[in-house]
């Protein structure tokens, strides 16, 4: 079982995406190899298909807040891979 906020490696990037949790290095504090694997993998997934549902190009909310989501998960991809490099 991994150290995923929420259960789940999925339910944890959601949240992420959505801004309920707010990752920081001590997020990813106990997580091994397999969890970040695990966790990239899903970030991924919800990246390509938050980039893949575009909003009308009138909605300008909607547009704002794809960006906003997109932007947390490259942040969190960020840290995450940080905290991974320094693991190895």
């Amino acid at each position: 079982m991994g150290n995923f906020l929420g259960g789940s490696a999925y339910t944890m990037v959601r949240d992420i995406a959505e801004g309920y949790v707010i990752p920081s290095e001590l997020t990813f504090k106990k997580f091994g190899m397999p969890d970040f694997q695990q966790f990239l993998l899903e970030a991924d997934k919800l990246l390509r298909e938050i980039r893949g549902n575009v909003p009308p190009t009138g909605d300008v909310e909607a547009t704002q807040k794809r960006h906003r989501k997109m932007q947390r998960i490259q942040q969190c991809l960020t840290i995450a891979n940080n905290v991974r490099s320094r693991l190895r």
